[in-house]
């Protein structure tokens, strides 16, 4: 087995499982055999078991290199299934309990009493692997890739179990609960194998050819920007935005040693400059599709249809200073009316002079609705608190909330407007003062921005932090989990944060080796195990900037 970190590809939120009733189950690259191969030894597509413990090779590894579920190895016996250059490992307790379906792409894992109560039932997760640059099989999570190929896992979309019988039902979950578990063992025998493809929207796009079968359409603009600068970042480009710089920072394989005006494009491939256009074209098919947010300047003269009654209103934005240096006061004028924004509670601290926005929040209203926009002005606020204010019209002007940060691509480097939901920051103090991204729901019906309260936030790129001793690390939000190693290293960087209350909750670690790992942090500290004789530390005493 290779050396490393149990959480190299931990992608998800945590191994929870969702139950259901009724419907089909869709499983990517279903298999077409359905023998069981549970406790069998072959050579191709096989399990190998090892019962002797003197034999059992897992007893010469580290423990770091298995990991450990508790006090427990999961692994124990040794039991793994190799189909051709794919070798898993297989839990203990499944043994009796599972199956195996195979084809020319991969293999699928089946709960065998669920699929002898019902055909097409009890489908775990599955290994696969495609030659496709875009990868559109449902629920797939990326795992490995070379330079031709990638290696995905799918789990279920739907009910998979025969949930009708109660000792079946929990014996599948029980099962469900190890898939990253099983993950984190994966071993592909290829040349070149990474096992980092979370790093990227598009792995292979240095490599392989974008074919007119692999589909854009469904990437967001903020996906396509990050795939075609991530073309660049390989061969050391840095980046005049702070987002997209940070952004690959974070990135293990990206070193930007080559300032942006200094890039000389004759470094990159035939293959990197046909799918850049590429790439370019979807952008462009992106921004013809979705016009809004538009910018527009402030004191010009804008023509938009605010209220969807098919005629546009025209609309100015204006800012004076009021009286003392550095103050302003801003207004609305919409078809020669002017509104003035204190009167809708507004009071600008330090306003953006040069633009606002028509916004559409809402891109597909009920056929009852007609398409409103809105106008959205930008306030820098006090310190680093930056607030967009958003109002409406239907003849009168409206208020309809505020979002923390700044939403647009051309001020923050990411578009956070996605029908109905936008994407702003929200001030954090774990695991130290920091933003994470909130999102504010649009409520047609009272034209209300609310803020949603969801306990998790993906952080907003930061500067590093250095690690200064090796940090035993959760595989995922568990404490009596597996575990893993995240050796100390000049730079690691907190990704997101799982809050349990103002003061607890769960941090995802990632060095810049590529390991990964969940802090547990409660009053300002790392909770260690006292089991293990591991205390609990103060943050500060572990990472340096904070």
């Amino acid at each position: 087995m290779r050396k490393k970190q149990f959480i190299g590809i931990v992608l998800a939120a945590g191994m929870l499982f969702a139950a259901g009733c009724g419907g089909k189950t869709e499983i990517a690259e279903p298999g077409q055999s359905g023998q069981d191969v549970s406790g069998t030894e072959e050579e191709n597509g096989e399990v190998k078991e090892i019962e002797e413990a003197g034999e059992n090779p897992a007893e010469t590894r580290e423990d770091e290199e298995l990991g450990q579920l508790g006090d427990e190895n999961v692994f124990s016996k040794g039991n793994t299934f190799i189909w051709e250059e794919i070798t898993i490992s297989i839990p203990d307790f499944w043994e009796g309990k599972y199956q195996i379906e195979q084809n020319e792409n991969g293999f699928s894992l089946i709960q065998t009493a669920s699929s002898e109560k019902q055909e097409g039932m009890g489908f775990l997760f599955g290994f696969y692997r495609t030659d496709r640059v875009v990868l559109e099989e449902p629920a797939a999570t990326l795992l490995a890739y070379t330079d031709t190929q990638t290696y995905y896992m799918s789990q279920p979309t739907d009910v998979s179990y025969y949930f009708e019988d109660k000792q079946i039902s929990e014996e599948y979950q029980k099962m469900y609960e190890y898939i990253w578990a099983v993950t984190g063992t994966l071993e592909i025998d290829k040349e070149g194998v990474r096992y980092n493809p979370d790093e990227f929207i598009l792995p292979l796009s240095s490599t392989v050819l974008l074919k007119e079968e692999d589909s854009l359409l469904n990437f967001s603009d903020n996906d396509l920007s990050i795939a075609r600068n991530e073309i660049y970042a390989r061969h050391g480009r840095q980046f005049d935005s702070d987002y997209l710089q940070k952004y690959f920072e974070s990135c293990s394989w990206y070193e930007g040693t080559i300032p942006a005006k200094e890039f000389d494009e004759s470094v990159l491939s035939r293959i990197e400059k046909d799918n850049l256009q590429i790439i370019k074209e979807a952008e462009k098919a992106y921004e013809a599709e979705h016009p809004y947010p538009k910018e527009y300047s402030i004191g010009s003269g804008v023509k938009e249809d605010l209220d969807g009654d098919g005629t546009a209103e025209e609309i100015k934005y204006s800012l004076e200073e009021s009286g003392e240096q550095g103050k302003y006061s801003g207004a609305l004028t919409i078809n020669g009316q002017e509104y003035k924004l204190e009167d809708y509670g507004i009071r600008l601290a330090a306003p953006a002079t040069d633009v606002f926005y028509v916004t559409n929040i809402v891109e597909e209203w009920s056929e009852e609705e007609a398409e409103e926009l809105e106008i959205a002005v930008l306030d820098n606020g006090s310190g680093e608190n930056p607030v967009t204010y958003f109002l409406c019209y239907d003849g009168e002007l409206s208020y309809i909330g505020d979002v923390q940060g700044f939403p647009f691509k051309q001020k923050s480097g990411y578009n956070g407007f996605d029908n109905g939901n936008v994407m702003g920051i929200t001030p954090l103090n774990l695991p130290h003062a920091c933003y994470g991204y909130g999102n504010w729901w649009y409520d047609v019906e009272s034209r209300k921005l609310e803020k949603q309260e969801l306990g998790w936030y993906r952080l907003l790129p930061e500067a590093a932090h250095e690690l200064y001793e090796d940090l035993t690390v959760y595989t995922d939000m568990d404490a009596t989990g597996m575990k893993t190693v995240i050796p100390a290293q000049k730079k690691v960087f907190f990704m997101e944060v799982y809050t349990e209350d103002g003061k607890d909750g769960w941090v995802l670690l990632k060095g810049k080796d590529g390991s990964k790992g969940y802090i547990h942090i409660a009053d300002g500290k790392i909770v260690g195990d006292e089991d293990r004789g591991e205390p609990s530390k103060e943050l500060k005493e572990v990472f340096s900037g904070l």
